[in-house]
């Protein structure tokens, strides 16, 4: 099972929001890292790098904060933690890490891929995703177009859910330095980090 983060960490822009080089459009969903309170008023610490490209390539920051209201609109739910895992084999090296692809889904419903781990670049795809839904150890995530690049799977001509992609968390093994996740069978692996690593 990917990790499941509590409704009020998510929250969903009620208008299109401007905070320096970065755009948020209107009904984008956000990681809210936590809120604070200056003047009176409820600020929002929005997480850019659990972003897609399209929203986080204007800056290098790795957050910004904004007002909460009339931005934003807490997200009623439990959601997949938004997470990064890299292609082919078990982590050992930071330099293994760093070149081999990665598969990312973010904050804002959509999955990407990426060549390496230069996420400065854009991905080699990025699709919206339209619908999760997660069964013991297994996170489905459904799409109405094609996910290039990734082992996804037809299921219907028509509609917002014609593609899904099958995730899967492979058993954890105490002490080891990376988590293995089975995208799309059972031999199509790719791995993220653990806190050994």
């Amino acid at each position: 099972m990917l990790p499941l983060k509590k409704d009020d960490n998510y929250a969903i822009t009620t208008r299109q929001v401007k905070a320096g080089k970065v755009t948020l459009p209107a009904n984008t969903r956000v990681f809210v890292w936590y809120k604070s309170t200056r003047n009176h008023q409820t600020y929002a610490s929005i997480d850019l790098l659990s972003m897609s490209y399209r929203i986080r390539h204007t800056t290098k920051a790795t957050s910004i904060t904004i007002p909460y209201s009339h931005n934003l609109k807490t997200v009623k739910g439990r959601y997949p933690n938004p997470i990064c895992i890299g292609k082919g084999h078990q982590l050992t090296t930071q330099s293994a890490w760093t070149k081999t692809p990665k598969l990312t889904f973010t904050a804002d419903n959509r999955v990407e891929y990426f060549a390496n781990g230069n996420f400065d670049q854009k991905p080699i795809s990025s699709t919206m995703i339209t619908k999760t839904k997660q069964k013991g150890h297994i996170t489905y995530y459904y799409a109405k177009k094609n996910m290039l690049k990734l082992p996804d799977k037809r299921i219907s001509k028509t509609g917002n859910y014609q593609y899904r992609l099958t995730v899967q968390r492979n058993k954890v093994v105490l002490g080891a330095l990376s988590i293995s996740y089975s995208v799309g069978s059972s031999t199509n692996y790719f791995y993220a980090p653990t806190l050994n690593a």
